[in-house]
Order: C-alpha cells, then structure tokens, then sequence
C-alpha cells in the first residue's frame, strides 16, 4: 500500500488516484534486451521484465532480435529468475507481413513468452481471433494519450498500455482515475525520438531505411549545415559546440529523481529504452532503478533520494538528461543539445574471484592496462567496489602490462575484494 501525498494529507476528494491508493502495488522493472547476454544481466542486476524483438517485427536493427532458438532459452533463464519476457512485434506492418507475423507469434508462444508488444489494430485483431489468452502490451508507437482510446484498446483485448512520451504526469494520473482496470506502462530512462511518439519518417526519405520497420539510420543524430538556395557552393554551419551542430536531437530521459511522483500516479511499469545498449548499460540502469523503487516501497515515509544514483546513470553512455514531457514545462530543453557523454569504458566481466589464489579472473571486453584502477558492479552487492591493477598474466601463465578485448586474463587482487561471477568492471576514461 502506497497512499499519494493527498491521500497521506488527509485529503481524500483532492487524490485524483483515490481508486488506487489503498492496493497499489510495487510497480515492474521492464529493462532492454537485445541479445541473450543483455538479457541475463537483466535478470542478475533486478530486473523484474525483459522486452526483447521479434525477428524482422521490432523496431529495433534485426541484430538485435530473437529467433525462436534464442527465444527458448532466453524465456528459460529468466522464468527460471520468476522475471517475464515481453516480445516486440510493433512494426508498421504490411499485408504481405501479417501472416508471417502471427506465424512467429504462435511459435513464440510455444516459447513461453508472456506478452506480445503490438501497435497495429489489424494485427491485434488476427491475433484475438486466434488465440484469446496471450496477453497483449500496446506499444508506445500508437501514441495513447487519453482516457478514451485506453478504453478502446481495452475493449479489443489489449491488457496493457505503453502510453505516448508526449503525456505530462497529470495526464497520466487522470487516465488511472478514469480506466482503473487496465496496466499503464511509462518510459523512465533512455533515448528519445525527436518525433511524435517515434514515427519517424527521416530515415526513410533519407537512406530508404524505415524506422516504422526497425530499419532507423538515425539521421536525426547527424551533423548537418545550412546553405542558401542561389549560393550552393557556400555552406554555413550551424554550430552548438566545436564538434558541430545537433540540431535534432533529444537529450535522454532520467526520472530517477521523480520516483515518488511515478508511484503516486499509479504506473504499473517502468521502462528502460535501450535495446541496442551494452550490457555495461543495461547493468548500471537496472541496479539503479532497482535500488530506487526498492528504496521508496521499502517505507515511502522515509525515502530519501541519493545523488549518487544519478551520478551512476551518468557513468553510461548518455546525452544530457531531461525529465521530457512529464513536468510540463519544467525542461524547456529538452531537443537542445545531444551529444554522448562517454566518462567510462566497460572493460569486462568477471568469470571467477579466488582469494585464495589472490586473482580476478576476468573475459576482457576493451582496453585497459597495468596500473589502472577499475570500478566492480557486483549483481549481489550495493556498493561499488574498487581495484588497483598491477600484476596480469594471461590464461596461459603469460605476464602482460596491456588488456585488449576478448582476452582471457588473472588480475592479482586483494584476498580481502570480493566479487561474483558475472561482475562488470569499469575504467574511467
């Protein structure tokens, strides 16, 4: 039980989530995964739900997606963790894709998926007339943003809502008043699209690859100049910084401060983008987020928020940070500059520790050297633990000052660190 603030003040008529306040439970971790690796450092750094893609269905690069083997085992590993798999299927689809679709879908099923992520109404409807109890997830690309159509979808068998980025949290807690019985699911952390609800049509008309069909060039993320129609010849470059311009892009959501403010709007799920990120990143945002949701449930009374969290998110990966749309116009700019930030290389993972042995076995992922000093994010332990390179041998007992990736190395270490197997290690750069 989590009662909103109004709810906790007293003032019962003043909550607009009145209907939920007294059995409102701990809402999902949903986090990316875009292969069977990112996927189970989901499920070891607390994740509660993975999505993953469907093949040449997802709106995501086919690199990216499952086939029904890499299905299997994925949905295996993580029932056997009690964490669901949601499948992507939210493409623009054709008449020639139908079939196939609802082909895959059934043997996905088989699979053990628990949900199938959709946006098109005709495939929704060739799914519910063959098979009424897979659950259905609608995905963010339909851009619900009213009570209204939430009740639609609802009435076509749709169990689950990925409501638009476009709604502000007001919005939100008026549509969980109004339509108590469906799940709301809400974006949190990750990547933006610059356009409505990500319909995107750049890529297409610039490269012939459709984001609507998981093809985006991100063309959007380009460097781009001004030239005036008579002069062709001369070009103008609209700079922001000394890297050039960016003119289109998005900076990143994080709403990891705003946890009270998720809860108390009745959201079912929270969802980490980022199906094309790292494992490094997949770890450092579900430990986070974890932690965090984990903190308020834990006594809402006394939650308390720690910059060190933030500051974790900011060791990914990222462009700036923006709360979107969901504040109204607290971040007036949110498009204005989108540039990576990238303050740490992942490195590798942690295979084996033997304080005995005194020695880190690790599978290296990048670069780094003999004097380094690398950061541990342990799957079993809060706290970020630290360790000084200096001696490394190789896997055949050969000394070495230099890491490169897919080396198989012993790093000596301390008989006091601890680390478990599948650890990430870190180096700033």
């Amino acid at each position: 039980m989590v009662p909103c603030t109004a709810w906790k003040a007293g003032k019962q008529t003043g909550c607009l989530c009145y209907n939920n306040c007294m059995k409102q439970k701990k809402p999902e971790l949903l986090v990316p995964a875009g292969d069977i690796e990112r996927l189970e450092t989901a499920v070891r750094f607390g994740a509660d739900a993975v999505y993953v893609g469907a093949g040449p269905y997802s709106l995501r690069a086919q690199e990216t997606s499952f086939d029904i083997g890499e299905l299997r085992k994925a949905t295996a590993f993580a029932h056997k963790e009690n964490v669901k798999v949601y499948l992507a299927m939210n493409i623009f689809a054709f008449d020639e894709d139908l079939e196939d679709m609802v082909k895959y879908l059934k043997e996905a099923i088989g699979a053990g998926i628990d949900a199938a992520i959709v946006s098109d109404a005709g495939l929704i409807s060739l799914i519910r007339k063959q098979n009424k109890k897979i659950k259905l997830h609608l995905s963010t690309q339909a851009n619900t943003l009213n009570s209204e159509a939430v009740k639609f979808w609802h009435s076509q068998g749709v169990s689950r809502i990925v409501l638009g980025r476009e709604v502000n949290l007001e919005q939100v807690k008026l549509i969980r008043k109004r339509v108590p019985k469906i799940e709301l699911e809400l974006f949190v952390h990750g990547a933006m699209c610059m356009s409505y609800s990500g319909r995107c049509l750049l890529s297409k008309h610039m490269t012939g690859r459709s984001a609507n069909r998981g093809e985006c060039t991100q063309p959007c993320r380009w460097k781009y100049e001004l030239k005036e129609a008579n002069r062709p010849d001369e070009s103008f470059p609209v700079e922001e910084d000394a890297r050039g311009t960016y003119i289109m892009n998005s900076k990143d959501l994080c709403l990891i401060e705003h946890i009270p403010e998720l809860a108390e709007a009745g959201i079912d799920s929270f969802k980490i983008e980022g199906r094309m990120k790292s494992p490094y990143y997949v770890a450092v945002t579900t430990k986070v987020y974890r932690e965090a949701i984990d903190s308020y449930y834990k006594d809402p009374g006394k939650y308390k928020y720690y910059k060190e969290w933030k500051k974790e998110l900011e060791k990914t990966s990222h462009r700036q940070f923006t709360t979107g749309f969901y504040f109204g116009d607290k971040d007036k700019e949110s498009s204005k500059e989108g540039s990576y930030v990238r303050n740490y290389d992942f490195v590798g993972v942690v295979e084996s520790c033997s304080p005995e042995k005194k020695e880190l076995e690790i599978k290296a992922r990048n670069f780094f050297r003999s004097g380094d000093e690398l950061e541990i994010l342990d799957p079993a332990r809060t706290e970020i633990g630290k360790i000084k390179v200096e001696k490394i041998r190789t896997n055949k007992n050969e000394p070495v000052e230099e890491v490169h990736n897919e080396f198989h190395v012993f790093v000596e270490i301390p008989p006091s660190l601890k680390a478990s197997k599948y650890s990430l290690l870190r180096r700033k750069k």
